[in-house]
């Protein structure tokens, strides 16, 4: 019996008129394998059983929304009045399109065209097919790797196998796996990319031995034993102890020498950052990132935290608050809970990095106090953030 596809367009039309919806969330540098298990639920002009079948394909994102992906497939449908059987092998193109990569359970549709050989003995053909289908994917490793499972309307246009028949409509409902290969996954950081970056990193090494730290050293291959300066270099034997000491005056006090204060006038008893400024109550930690839908640093943010660790180790008489936010994309309960989550990752890191937890209050506020619109993907990134608020 001869179906009506008019639905099959008018679905594709929805999906795919939704794909600029969404700004991105993540790239891929990886390729996947997809083998999945079939159910066959066979249309019943076929006169056939229902059978088992499999499908094993091989995808890879092509921007925010879609994925592309071949997929080969194998089912074999017994006849349910003899001994005959339609031995079915196909191949297909299909597009996923995803509403929300950002969610931890991800919804795709499913569009695709490709073609059916089918073997029923002494009678071998090969037909257009098409499918048309929704299913979802959930992360169950580190490594990438996530459980799928999807239904789809699968339209053989066979007209050979039955005289009395020009196509079969099947369901499939398929489970399986996607397994990454050939790259690694990586993540566009939540902020602008235009963001500006904490302006020093602070690694914790003193590879030469001379009690400068790496970080400010700039000279990193000092002999062992000589009397250096704070920038880590040889103190020239024609240089008078007044000269040395000239160079690391502090005359404001506040922590930070002269040769590094980029505010040489500080009020005494101000908290001041790492270039002897004072610190604001409340900022943006700008250039702190995570994986998408993820509490994980990226390694760029880590190397911000390493700066902000410094400036709470300088003034331990501070207590703040680390705030986290998300733009008003995704479910309202999702984005709460990851907001808190990447609060309490930044905390955990200071820790890491010697501050007192007990001076550090972690919490997430969801989509709330949105500092740009969220009708923009450049509001948006601005929206997705980490503050500290000074509590003292």
């Amino acid at each position: 019996m001869r179906r009506n596809i008019v639905s099959l367009s008018i679905v594709s039309v929805l999906i795919m008129g939704q794909s600029t919806a969404l700004q991105a969330t993540e790239e891929h540098d990886s390729w996947y394998v997809s083998p999945m298990l079939s159910y066959i639920k066979s249309d019943s002009d076929r006169q056939a059983d229902d059978g088992m079948g499999v499908m094993l394909g091989i995808g890879k994102q092509v921007n925010d929304n879609w994925n592309l992906e071949v997929n080969a497939v194998f089912d074999n449908l017994d006849f349910d009045a003899s001994s005959g059987e339609f031995k079915q092998r196909g191949l297909m193109v299909d597009g996923l399109y995803f509403f929300d990569r950002r969610t931890i359970l991800q919804t795709y549709g499913i569009i695709g065209a490709g073609v059916m050989t089918t073997d029923v003995g002494a009678n071998d053909s090969t037909n257009p097919m098409l499918n048309i289908g929704v299913g979802f994917t959930q992360k169950i490793t580190d490594g990438g790797i996530k459980f799928r499972a999807d239904i789809r309307y699968r339209i053989d246009m066979d007209d050979e196998s039955i005289a009395t028949e020009d196509e079969f409509n099947d369901f499939m409902f398929n489970v399986g796996l996607t397994i990454p290969f050939g790259g690694k996954q990586q993540s566009k950081p939540l902020n602008s990319a235009k963001t500006q970056q904490a302006s020093a990193v602070v690694i914790e090494k003193d590879s030469d031995n001379d009690g400068v730290m790496d970080a400010k050293d700039q000279c990193m291959s000092t002999p062992k034993g000589l009397d250096v300066d704070s920038k880590g270099c040889e103190i020239a034997k024609a240089e008078t102890l007044s000269e040395v000491i000239a160079k690391d005056n502090d005359s404001d006090n506040d922590g930070v020498v002269d040769n590094l204060d980029e505010c040489k006038s500080t009020e005494a008893g101000v908290n001041v950052d790492l270039k002897g400024c004072k610190l604001e109550k409340s900022f943006v930690l700008k250039g702190v990132n995570f994986l998408t839908s993820s509490d994980q640093l990226t390694e760029e943010s880590k190397k911000v935290l390493n700066d902000v660790g410094v400036v709470l180790n300088k003034n331990k008489d501070l207590a703040v608050e680390l705030a986290g936010y998300t733009d008003n994309r995704g479910n309202p309960k999702f984005n709460d809970k990851l907001s808190k989550l990447r609060a309490l990752s930044v905390k955990a890191y200071l820790v890491l990095k010697g501050v007192d937890a007990e001076r550090m209050k972690a919490k997430g506020y969801g989509d709330d106090s949105p500092i740009a619109s969220n009708e923009t993907a450049d509001g948006r990134s601005k929206n997705r953030r980490v503050e500290l608020h000074i509590l003292n």
